[in-house]
């Protein structure tokens, strides 16, 4: 691409589920390390309205897997994109553009940065179900996070946490939840954990 082309301007408002092996709260959301060295998290969001260029994007769903060694920003991270197949061929290639950071914005660009190798995006039957606290995104033959209230361990009583920054590259308000399951086996990545980080959020993306 040529310095006096322009990239094409997107945006998507978009629920997003977000899981990864942290503790509950994620040390990495405020630029801590993370809680076991390494991170492996997926994060995947159903689209409420979006579009990219001229191409509408409202009622897919996308996800991004992703694995480092390290802490995020140390890079050296693998990636695998998966998008909703009801998609078609323009959707698709949207979409791909935007989870790869190809397209630049949001998120992805910065993950992007960090990642050393990644699977190109693959289409895959996405189901997602948004029930506050207890939302859940299944892909299938590929993973799954189903969400759950965090309970005080001494009483059981559902424990209610909001991190809220203003800069946040993700979101700017996360309602925080507890992994139940957070599964993984792409042949690519794997991993599995439960009881671990998790979180729901309205988000509102914009490139390049």
């Amino acid at each position: 691409m040529s310095s006096k082309e322009k990239k094409t301007s997107w945006n998507i408002e978009a629920y997003f589920i977000d899981s990864c092996n942290c503790d509950w709260g994620c040390p990495c959301q405020f630029l801590a390390r993370p809680t076991h060295g390494n991170c492996q998290g997926l994060g995947g969001f159903q689209i409420k309205k979006g579009k990219y260029g001229t191409t509408v994007l409202d009622g897919l769903g996308a996800v991004m897997i992703i694995s480092y060694p390290g802490a995020v920003h140390e890079g050296h991270g693998k990636a695998s994109y998966y998008i909703d197949d009801r998609a078609s061929e323009d959707q698709f290639q949207a979409l791909g553009k935007i989870l790869t950071g190809a397209a630049g914005g949001g998120p992805f660009e910065i993950y992007a940065s960090t990642c050393e190798s990644f699977q190109q995006p693959r289409k895959a039957r996405i189901k997602v179900d948004i029930n506050g606290l207890n939302s859940r995104i299944e892909i299938a033959d590929v993973g799954e996070v189903q969400l759950e209230p965090i309970r005080n361990p001494v009483t059981n009583e559902t424990y209610r946490a909001i991190i809220e920054l203003p800069t946040g590259f993700e979101a700017n308000r996360m309602d925080q939840a507890s992994s139940k399951k957070l599964v993984v086996d792409d042949g690519y990545l794997n991993f599995k954990h439960n009881e671990t980080y998790g979180s729901l959020s309205e988000v509102s993306w914009t490139g390049p």
